[in-house]
């Protein structure tokens, strides 16, 4: 049997690491974020040393760079040996200042296709929706479309579907949300970017749905930052009643559809990829699990490829191996998230 490691990384905001113009890649020699000025080559030499760790397949990252050209940077200066690029990638095509990447090593270059947007409508394609909640249908698209690739793994193929889902983020929100007089505010702004989120999943679940519609062993992989987790936080549980993971993972009324999650593996305590102090309810070092990977039943089903049970990882020890002064700054720590994996064989 053959084992395939497919992992998911957000690494912080790589773009403030590059000079913001249109000229060759060029790595800035600091950035600042937070206040503080924080070394480029500690801040990507960590993030580097989690990746080699883990030394995944594939791995889809989450806030990548602007260009593709800026990834391959960061791939020959950290991610090399003896000169040579332990990975190629593939580039998402939307994203602002954070796009979707795809890594892959070059053995399984010969393997891998990346399915171009142009070919997935129902995912690159705008769509009806109501973000407002006045009761208007409006188009809306991804804030970033999914990024899509096909593996091919014998007489099979696996899509693997990296995706970074709207955040939940308002600019100066903890402010605004103290203070009394502007708190409507804050609720509405939380409210709409909620019903974005809840938007993208629905939509995303809809193309999964095509998927198996036509083939019920369809060998799918999600994985990515769904800002989102298990559970419902204060706006979800308040005003929409629902939450995001739920809606990827499928219907009770058609449980041969239902994905399952990869980081259930692990001890409920290890559950989390990020920790945030939550202004709202008021909860310090809250721990959220945003980092996911979902599978299809075709790949839980023991037939072909399938995962390893019990291989869904969240890489707390490659993290923390490369924390420094509690992650404080930028440049000690690799990212905000944690890395999760899991294992294939076929």
């Amino acid at each position: 049997m053959t084992t395939l490691t497919i992992a998911s990384f957000n690494i912080e905001w790589m773009n403030n690491w590059f000079y913001n113009d249109k000229t060759k890649a060029t790595f800035r020699p600091t950035f600042k974020k937070d206040g503080h000025v924080s070394s480029t080559d500690e801040t990507a030499g960590r993030a580097a040393a989690v990746i080699r760790e883990i030394n995944p397949d594939i791995l889809a990252v989450q806030e990548a760079p602007s260009r593709q050209k800026e990834m391959e940077l960061f791939i020959r200066e950290y991610l090399s040996e003896d000169g040579t690029p332990l990975y190629k990638c593939f580039h998402g095509k939307k994203g602002g200042r954070q796009h979707l990447s795809l890594l892959y090593k070059p053995d399984v270059s010969d393997s891998i296709t990346h399915v171009p947007s142009s070919k997935l409508p129902l995912l690159s394609n705008p769509f009806l929706c109501d973000i407002t909640g006045n009761g208007i249908l409006e188009d809306y698209t991804f804030t970033r479309i999914p990024l899509v690739a096909d593996v091919n793994l014998g007489d099979q193929t696996l899509r693997i579907i990296a995706v970074h889902i709207k955040s939940k983020r308002i600019n100066k929100g903890e402010g605004i949300w103290k203070n009394e007089e502007k708190r409507p505010e804050f609720i509405r702004d939380a409210l709409e970017c909620r019903r974005r989120i809840s938007a993208e999943a629905m939509r995303l679940r809809y193309y999964i749905n095509m998927l198996l519609a036509k083939d019920e062993k369809t060998r799918a992989l999600v994985l990515g930052d769904l800002n989102d987790g298990p559970g419902m936080d204060y706006f979800e549980e308040m005003y929409l009643t629902h939450n995001l993971t739920d809606i990827l993972v499928g219907s009770a009324f058609v449980p041969e559809w239902i994905f399952a999650h990869a980081q259930h593996d692990m001890d409920k305590k290890e559950r989390y990829t990020a920790v945030y102090d939550d202004f709202v309810t008021g909860e310090k070092d809250k721990h959220l699990l945003l980092d996911h990977i979902l599978l299809s039943p075709g790949l839980c089903a023991g037939d072909g490829p399938c995962r390893v049970r019990g291989s869904g990882k969240i890489h707390h020890l490659e993290y923390n191996n490369n924390v420094v002064a509690g992650g404080k700054y930028r440049e000690n720590r690799p990212s905000d998230h944690r890395p999760v994996s899991i294992r294939l064989e076929f």
